[in-house]
């Protein structure tokens, strides 16, 4: 490997760890204490990715996977910015944003155009591979969003406010999906 490729190598991995530091904005928008950080979050939606993926033998699993990682990294350079930043600034703007720092990130890798590319094909759900991501990415946040329920946070009801959506096309994602609905509900009742 060429210095120049050791270099990019360690300056990535160092602004990768940042987003073990870096914790998901939307719970503390929530006054939540003690959130899950974005690498949490994303080894999450990995594990989630590694065994879900099985399910599904016409995906290609190491491209679910290397979404997976790579679907919230730019937030490394950015930050974490919740629903609100989309719809204050427009989804084109955010994406741009992240776009720009995914190629900061990975431009100077050997092959970090392909890393790009994966995360565009995430971002833009342009594949089968890349909408079960988004389905898991989803998926994962209700998990924690019951998680921080069960600990006696309050105040999360938007997060159970819409059922369309949450992985029509992948019924083993809506099966779960529907637990972690069911679960809440059941500790609504219960409350």
């Amino acid at each position: 490997m060429n210095h120049q490729a050791v270099e990019a190598l360690t300056l990535l991995q160092g602004q990768i760890e940042m987003l073990k530091l870096l914790p998901r904005t939307g719970w503390l928008q929530r006054g939540l204490r003690d959130v899950e950080s974005v690498a949490e979050h994303s080894f999450g939606v990995a594990a989630l990715a590694l065994v879900v993926g099985d399910l599904y033998p016409d995906l290609d699993r190491g491209r679910v996977l290397a979404m997976a990682i790579v679907h919230d990294m730019a937030e490394a350079l950015i930050g974490d910015l919740p629903a609100s930043a989309s719809r204050l600034l427009g989804k084109a703007a955010k994406y741009e944003a992240e776009r720009r720092a995914m190629l900061e990130l990975f431009g100077r890798l050997p092959r970090g155009a392909e890393y790009v590319a994966l995360w565009e094909e995430y971002s833009q759900a342009a594949s089968k591979e890349a909408r079960l991501v988004k389905a898991l990415d989803r998926l994962e946040m209700l998990a924690q969003a019951l998680a921080y329920e069960r600990a006696g946070a309050s105040g999360l009801t938007e997060f159970w406010e819409e059922r369309n959506g949450w992985g029509e096309e992948f019924p083993e994602v809506r099966a779960l999906t529907e637990w972690l609905f069911a679960e809440h509900e059941r500790m609504r009742r219960e409350a």
